[in-house]
């Protein structure tokens, strides 16, 4: 007769015990085959920080915002103001201007949610349109303030910063149409890092080794963010190849 016996407990000290008996009975004349089969304990899974590096960003992001808001736009509600009697002869189109821009600014970064994207793709969708509006709207009257109504000598850069904006706008959505999701993903991190340029540039002009003395000055400031606007989301989406090593 033959014994097959599986232990498949964890090792503990009553485990051994019987095992240890069932070793002893090979010395009789009853065949055993003895299996056992230790369980290694599974370790709980860690918890996830609730926060990571995007969080962080887009947290520091709604606080430059709320800084650049409080600083220079506070002319929409205080209409004692000289920038709101500046700009009152076109009011109205700077109110548009305004809304689109602030449109985009804000759905902007509900369209990097991923929990947003993966549970709500019906929200992310409508989102992502009224986030194109908001860039098509606030684009072309940009260029037309800065002509009509703005300081000349940074008109040739609005003008420049305006179209990159709406043609990677429109880039990241013939992607999406295209359903090329992860080519979309990318020109929608170019789209969005110009929309960044409002508030990046007036939290440097604040910086005192930054602080442009003439328009000239924030004219240049103006174009270096236009550049970085195409040139760090593409590193941030060649992090792995440009900064992780692989082994060889």
């Amino acid at each position: 007769m033959c014994w097959r016996i599986f232990c498949r407990k964890r090792v503990g000290t009553q485990t051994r015990r019987v095992c240890a008996f069932l070793v002893q009975l090979r010395t009789i004349d009853v065949p055993i085959v003895l299996e056992v089969v230790i369980a290694t304990p599974v370790q709980p899974p860690r918890a996830k920080s609730r926060w990571s590096a995007k969080h962080v960003l887009f947290f520091v992001l709604a606080l430059m915002t709320l800084f650049v808001v409080y600083r220079d736009e506070r002319f929409f509600f205080n209409h004692q103001s000289d920038t709101w009697k500046f700009f009152y002869p076109v009011r109205w189109k700077l109110f548009v201007h305004a809304l689109g821009g602030a449109t985009a600014l804000v759905l902007g970064a509900l369209q990097f949610s991923t929990k947003l994207r993966q549970s709500h793709p019906a929200v992310h969708r409508t989102l992502g349109r009224f986030y194109i509006g908001g860039v098509l709207v606030a684009a072309p009257l940009a260029v037309y303030l800065s002509f009509t109504h703005g300081l000349r000598t940074l008109s040739v850069e609005t003008a420049a910063q305006a179209t990159l904006w709406a043609l990677t706008t429109l880039t990241a959505l013939r992607a999406a149409l295209n359903q090329s999701f992860e080519i979309h993903q990318q020109w929608m991190m170019r789209s969005y890092a110009v929309t960044l340029i409002f508030v990046v540039s007036r939290v440097l002009y604040v910086v005192p080794i930054l602080n442009p003395a003439r328009d000239i000055d924030a004219e240049r400031i103006l174009w270096i963010l236009n550049i970085c606007a195409l040139l760090v989301p593409q590193m941030i989406i060649n992090r792995r190849q440009l900064f992780t090593r692989t082994s060889r």
